[in-house]
């Protein structure tokens, strides 16, 4: 019988931050229902549209209830992230303990959240034995026993010293990448790319709110090749999807996909990607694909600087300064140049291999047997 019967995930998504936080807990929350663990995912009620997401993969959902009002960000205490809970980091805590107590007990707790640390975690503590933060930004404690950062950049085995418990195990880097597991599926079937560019997929992840998709779009459009293929991707949460549509029709060879379900495949049939930084960077690795890159929040710019740094792919800098121009101009260096895109693709392959679920799966099998153990090993003798 697994150690790991119930496992709740404290995460949020909506089009301000995205879907990676969600996406990245369902490939975890994936791995672990394999192993036969029951995954409750508990998600602030603004994010309620997607129930249905995470019912489709098998897992449970509990809302919890927003405040009448949004609070005033002048009321934060400080300068995280803290808009993206519509309530106070304590109010938070106070309805995650409610809830794991009525769905009763879970041996892991998972939190991706920016604006929760420490304190909110160890509140928790009085209901969860055990654990696992997602962090990206290095910028608040935590007490947790496992600390998950699956990024790439330079000083990220020291960037934690000072934020986590003694104990704590930490896993760093894109080789935790939790990627679902048909990327690894994929992966196995390829065959090497030869740098050579027929087909480019566009992708700005589920939201992509200042519509930096019409932008590569005009890109790819004014390098007038119509025998290009043009796969262009967008979630159900973009605000532009109707814009993006008609552009698409103007552009020969352009298909448009919403609400794509083997995003891998895609991938996998792709020759160059246009897109941010974030959980895709580490789906493009896996199956080694080029890739022209900007950053479309702060806390990309790091991972994106380092795999800019090894070739692994083309990083203009902030979508907010990156024009159209310079987006075709790079996409001609590599039209022009098939021997840098496929050095590009094999520099990518080796960071990732998709496994990284199954990592973070088996690192939290240890921690608990080794609480089963030490629970054994001071329990007192009735005998």
């Amino acid at each position: 019988m697994s150690l790991i019967r119930r496992v709740a995930i404290r995460v949020d998504a909506s089009t301000e931050m995205g879907m990676g936080h969600l996406m990245r807990c369902l490939s975890i929350a994936n791995a672990l229902a394999d192993g036969g663990s029951e995954v409750v995912f508990l998600l602030r009620s603004h994010a309620a549209a997607l129930t249905t997401l995470i019912e489709a993969e098998g897992h449970k959902v509990r809302l919890l209830p927003d405040p009448p009002e949004r609070r005033n960000d002048a009321d934060a205490m400080d300068a995280r992230p803290t808009r993206w809970l519509p309530t106070t980091w304590q109010r938070d805590a106070e309805q995650t303990l409610e809830a794991i107590g009525e769905m009763g007990r879970a041996d892991w707790l998972i939190v991706d959240h920016y604006a929760l640390d420490a304190r909110w975690e160890r509140l928790q503590r009085q209901q969860v034995p055990r654990i696992l933060a997602i962090d990206d930004l290095a910028d608040r404690p935590h007490d947790c026993d496992i600390l998950l950062d699956q990024n790439f950049v330079v000083d990220l085995e020291t960037r934690y010293r000072g934020r986590l418990p003694a104990a704590c195990r930490q896993l760093l880097g894109p080789r935790y990448a939790l990627l679902r597991r048909k990327f690894a599926e994929q992966r196995k079937s390829m065959v090497g790319r030869s740098g050579e560019v027929h087909r480019i997929l566009v992708c700005y992840g589920g939201s992509d709110p200042s519509n930096e998709t019409a932008k590569a779009l005009g890109a790819i459009k004014s390098l007038c090749r119509n025998a290009l293929a043009v796969d262009v991707v967008i979630g159900l949460s973009n605000p532009h999807a109707e814009s993006i549509s008609r552009l698409c029709l103007e552009l020969p060879g352009a298909e448009l996909y919403q609400d794509v379900h083997d995003m891998a495949e895609l991938l996998r049939h792709a020759d160059l990607t246009i897109g941010a930084g974030g959980g895709m960077s580490w789906e493009r690795c896996c199956l080694g694909l080029p890739t022209i890159a900007v950053d479309i929040a702060a806390n990309q710019v790091g991972a994106l600087t380092a795999l800019a740094n090894i070739g692994a792919l083309v990083y203009l800098g902030s979508a907010a300064s990156v024009t159209k121009h310079q987006i075709a101009s790079s996409i001609q260096s590599l039209l022009d140049d098939p021997a840098r895109a496929r050095l590009m693709g094999e520099a990518a392959l080796t960071l990732v291999d998709g496994q990284g679920c199954d990592r973070v799966h088996a690192e939290m099998g240890a921690v608990s047997a080794l609480g089963a153990r030490q629970a054994e090993r001071w329990c007192p003798d009735d005998r």
